[in-house]
């Protein structure tokens, strides 16, 4: 297996096992990367925000290594697909995530695992708005992009979340 495999299927374990949605998991290596995972993961922007074919490839070589599984289920409100992995290798075999210890790792995870895709999505992009395309004016591109999402508080939660990570935008 290959570093982002583990780190992958590391992810999953150390979200207790189990991680639903391959937005969240995308949405969650990418924050872990702003926060010194290291994976080495390229990330491009896609219609959910930051991206990464590594990852996506590295889900796939895991699932062939019968180290993650991926089962799909169908929401109940509109019958939309959504993934469920589950991890097949214990917590202890992560004592570090990339380049976080796997307390670090834990601990950003129970956070970032609290909020919703959404929520993780909007952070992500407002983070990739603002580092990575330096826009100014980030709110007005991420209505463009995103009309309706930042909608019901998950903007301000979005925001939040950043704060807490200490990523920038450090204020809106």
């Amino acid at each position: 297996m290959t570093k982002l495999d583990d780190i992958v299927v590391g992810v999953v374990a150390l979200s207790g096992g189990e991680l639903v949605g391959r937005i969240r998991l995308q949405k969650i290596v990418y924050l872990l990367e702003q926060k010194g995972l290291k994976s080495d993961a390229k990330f491009t922007y896609h219609h959910y925000g930051p991206y990464s074919e590594a990852i996506a490839d590295a889900v796939t070589d895991a699932k062939f290594w019968d180290t993650l599984e991926e089962t799909t289920e169908f929401r109940k409100l509109d019958g939309a697909p959504f993934s469920i992995f589950r991890s097949h290798r214990p917590m202890s075999d992560f004592q570090q995530l990339g380049e976080l210890s796997q307390e670090g790792a834990r601990n950003l995870l129970a956070r970032l695992n609290s909020e919703s895709s959404t929520a993780l999505e909007l952070a992500a992009t407002i983070h990739w708005l603002t580092q990575v395309e330096k826009l100014a004016d980030w709110q007005q591109e991420l209505e463009r992009r995103k009309p309706g999402k930042a909608n019901f508080g998950r903007l301000e939660k979005a925001i939040t979340l950043l704060k807490e990570l200490e990523l920038p935008p450090s204020s809106s």
